[in-house]
């Protein structure tokens, strides 16, 4: 009888450990990707995007996918410094990168930062928006246009900012922006241009600000009459009244790709997908084109004011350039304009 007890009793304690034994309970349903690897879904994500747009699309997501997203905001070249120093450091912090330029993406991405994701929005993607090995992904098109205080004669050319008329009232920002960057850079790989033209431009009474909001401000003040600016900010003043406009330089604009990214060694991979699609997505899209930001999607309708990437003559940019010379690029425009 003490043996049959014995055995019934191990039997039992067998049945309770199993996972297939259901008497009266049930056992835990398997995490989600997202749940499992950061519990309860907190998205970390390092980005220059500017603080109004970046909160818009913090909200919508929450609202969307009720998960907790943490944003660290700064120019792109603190981003990347941050990175550098987190990696070093024993691993990153944040799951999703989203700056302001192709080159700093690309440097992310040859520099190990990165990881793939195929995103099931890429397809609507026009190719040139698209890391041919899926690293990262186009998510707005900004462009450095030749800004002006409606006071003075429509500007048609980017040499326009070294006439003397507007001596001591020309506007650009420092290359600490990703967007400056890359105007500077392109620009200076241009034999038409070359250093010679910001050494010019500092002649002329060129000032530097220390990022676009700030050209923008000191253009709808009168303080600048010429600078050198992203559209959309401008669009927005505009909009909003105030005495200023742009043009696309005969030349052509400076045509920044911002580019987003799911970062190696991210804490929720599945969180920071999901971030990324929703930017990708006809929504997220179509909330950075309420913002006055040309979508990389070729599947929506173009907003009035608001240029289709197609529709915009871009000046030529040089990304392996741009890449490669970023101390040069940093250290040659520093000399001319000091530091910020």
């Amino acid at each position: 009888m003490g043996k049959t007890v014995k055995k019934l009793a191990s039997l039992l304690l067998i049945c309770l450990l199993s996972a297939g034994c259901q008497s009266g309970t049930q056992t835990k349903p398997a995490e989600s990707p997202a749940e499992s690897s950061n519990n309860p879904g907190v998205v970390t994500v390092y980005t220059s995007v500017p603080q109004e747009l970046i909160d818009q699309f913090k909200a919508e997501f929450e609202k969307k996918s009720h998960a907790e997203v943490k944003v660290y905001r700064a120019v792109t070249n603190d981003i990347l410094a941050k990175l550098k120093a987190e990696k070093e450091a024993g691993g990153v912090a944040a799951d999703v990168v989203w700056v302001a330029d192709t080159a700093s993406a690309q440097l992310l991405k040859e520099q190990n930062y990165l990881q793939k994701y195929d995103s099931p929005e890429a397809a609507a993607l026009a190719p040139s928006m698209k890391d041919p090995q899926g690293y990262y992904y186009g998510s707005r098109v900004i462009n450095m246009v030749l800004a002006y205080h409606t006071k003075v004669e429509k500007p048609e050319s980017w040499n326009d900012l070294l006439k003397p008329q507007y001596k001591g009232k020309i506007g650009i920002p420092a290359v600490s922006s990703g967007t400056s960057y890359t105007f500077v850079g392109a620009l200076a790989s241009q034999p038409d241009f070359g250093w010679k033209f910001f050494e010019q431009m500092k002649a002329n009474g060129g000032m530097q600000v220390k990022a676009n909001k700030d050209a923008t401000q000191k253009l709808a003040s009168g303080e600048f009459q010429l600078a050198v600016i992203l559209d959309y900010m401008i669009k927005d003043l505009k909009d909003k009244g105030s005495p200023v406009d742009y043009v696309i330089p005969k030349e052509g604009a400076i045509m920044v790709v911002s580019p987003i990214a799911l970062l190696d060694g991210a804490k929720n991979p599945a969180g920071g997908k999901q971030f990324i699609d929703f930017t990708l997505s006809r929504e997220g899209q179509e909330l950075l084109m309420k913002q006055n930001v040309v979508t990389v999607r070729t599947d929506l309708s173009p907003v009035p004011g608001v240029p289709m990437v197609a529709d915009i003559k871009a000046f030529p940019i040089p990304d392996q350039y741009l890449n490669e010379a970023r101390e040069e690029i940093n250290s040659k425009f520093e000399a001319i304009f000091g530091k910020p």
